[in-house]
């Protein structure tokens, strides 16, 4: 049965009523290992204390509703794109006595638009990190919408929490069935461990046959390679990866070998001089270039979605401080340099494989927290 929601606008920040909570416990979807859990202590990046709404969301707790925080930044700047929040209620069957599960998401275009990519943040951040923001602003720009969602730093609970999200878009009538009787096709996606994920849940959903993986971490904190759900891929599925050159948990030679191994079509997106949480380091104006690289690698994703050349694969772009502009954006062939994984890097910096609010994205497995290194 569909799961039940509960909208907030970035207008009016209404939020609709809800029906009582055993008619809800009857209609509400069940996600099975769902066993979401979060840290209770605070994450600190920086000197700062990292904002807690990734935690604060997740917390479970019975009979009492959880809203969605639509994050300041994300409608700035555009007049034709207005993301809306809302959240996904699941619960499991009234006999289980477990509490209601919420799932906050964003969407980028009114109901009944075509969704186009369901998408999920990394460990260390929520759907306000400035590497989502940006990412879902390019895409959005380009006319496709997107779906974030929400989820705790477990893989596989965040995994299962893709199908959620495409049961409820096919239920509001994004993924309704077109004249020719066939789906609106949907691809899955995220960053960081959220790549992981939706490469996780794409394994046990045929439909699913596009993927977009932004920093994907193909190395673990303890050099354990990350390929085996990527090889496990079917050939019949397309992914793009998009890879900062100074991303330490995703080098570019060792991603270059695992898709020369893998059974589905690859395409790259070289980002010069980011590194796993897509900051630009080296040069100038690198604030200004992290957020107009972030969304130019949204925008390409949105129309490699809509149209892609299996013939030119590769493409780099990069960050022009002197001009304020972003460079590149033209896909090449297969056979250029930057195929081989031979793209010049940028001025390196410190990038030691944390997530994008730097946190190691494995910490929580280990029991200790790692610290970002000044």
């Amino acid at each position: 049965m569909a799961p039940r929601t509960k909208r907030q606008t970035a207008q009016s920040g209404a939020v609709t009523s809800s029906a009582n909570q055993d008619e809800a416990a009857k209609n509400k979807s069940y996600v099975q290992d769902a066993d979401l859990h979060v840290m209770e202590d605070t994450q600190v990046h920086g000197g700062e204390k990292v904002d807690p709404l990734s935690a604060s969301l997740a917390v479970e707790t019975r009979g009492k509703s959880t809203s969605t925080t639509l994050p300041a930044s994300l409608n700035l700047g555009s007049t034709s794109v207005r993301f809306t929040a809302f959240t996904i209620s699941s619960a499991s069957p009234a006999k289980s006595g477990k509490p209601n599960k919420q799932t906050p998401c964003l969407r980028s275009h009114p109901v009944p638009h075509p969704t186009s990519l369901i998408f999920t943040h990394g460990a260390g951040g929520d759907l306000s990190a400035s590497a989502m923001v940006n990412f879902s602003q390019g895409f959005a720009s380009a006319g496709s919408a997107i779906v974030m969602f929400q989820g705790s730093m477990n893989v596989k609970a965040r995994a299962s929490l893709f199908g959620l999200v495409k049961e409820h878009e096919m239920e509001s009538g994004s993924l309704a069935r077109g004249l020719d009787g066939q789906k609106a096709s949907v691809s899955y996606g995220g960053r960081s461990m959220g790549a992981r994920a939706a490469v996780i849940a794409s394994h046990t959903d045929s439909e699913v046959k596009a993927l977009v993986l932004a920093s994907y971490p193909l190395v673990g904190p303890s050099g354990d390679m990350r390929d085996k759900i990527l090889l496990d891929l079917d050939e019949d599925t397309d992914v793009l990866f998009i890879s900062g050159d100074n991303d330490s948990m995703c080098p570019l030679q060792s991603l270059q070998v695992v898709r020369g191994k893998m059974k589905a079509k690859t395409w790259r997106v070289i980002v010069k001089g980011a590194d796993h949480g897509m900051n630009i380091r080296g040069g100038k104006r690198l604030k200004e270039g992290t957020e107009k690289l972030g969304k130019e690698c949204g925008w390409i994703a949105a129309e490699w979605l809509r149209d892609r050349d299996p013939e030119k694969r590769e493409m780099a772009i990069r960050w022009d401080g002197d001009i304020g502009k972003a460079e590149g954006s033209m896909w090449a062939g297969i056979g250029t340099e930057m195929a081989q994984g031979s793209v010049k890097r940028g001025k390196k910096g410190s990038d030691d494989g944390m997530d994008e609010d730097g946190r190691d994205e494995d910490a929580e497995s280990r029991g200790k927290r790692k610290r970002t290194k000044k």
